[in-house]
């Protein structure tokens, strides 16, 4: 999902990407997220998109496994 660009960060002009580190569990659910990198006023709202994201399970020899990946948010001024 979308990210929504926080109210004080559009205010503020802020944009950018930000990346988020996630883990994603042996059913395709989101179960960590941490903002690595970007603007501090747009991480918290790329964050919650990211734990919101669901995926095809991945799996090694037909077994599902946890993996982990980046997600990145571009944010863009208006």
């Amino acid at each position: 999902p979308a990210p929504e660009y926080p109210l004080i960060a559009r205010q503020a002009h802020a944009e950018g990407e930000v990346e988020v580190m996630i883990t994603i569990d042996e059913a395709g659910n989101v179960i960590a997220a941490k903002a690595v990198s970007g603007h501090p006023l747009l991480q918290a709202a790329a964050v919650s998109a990211a734990r919101e994201a669901k995926f095809e399970p991945t799996r090694r020899e037909g077994q599902p496994i946890q993996v982990n990946g980046a997600l990145v948010y571009r944010f863009v001024a208006q």
